[in-house]
């Protein structure tokens, strides 16, 4: 199911995995700070 966000809407607060491989939510990394998501297509 796609996400149907607007411009200034709250991203969810999903989890994902870490560098580690833990899972990790985007609510703990950014500790209720604003955070800045960057999404990279592959291997560098």
């Amino acid at each position: 199911m796609p996400l149907q966000l607007q411009v200034g809407d709250p991203f969810p607060d999903v989890t994902m995995t870490d560098d580690r491989g833990q899972p990790r939510s985007i609510g703990e990394v950014g500790d209720g700070r604003p955070l800045f998501l960057a999404f990279f297509r592959g291997p560098w």
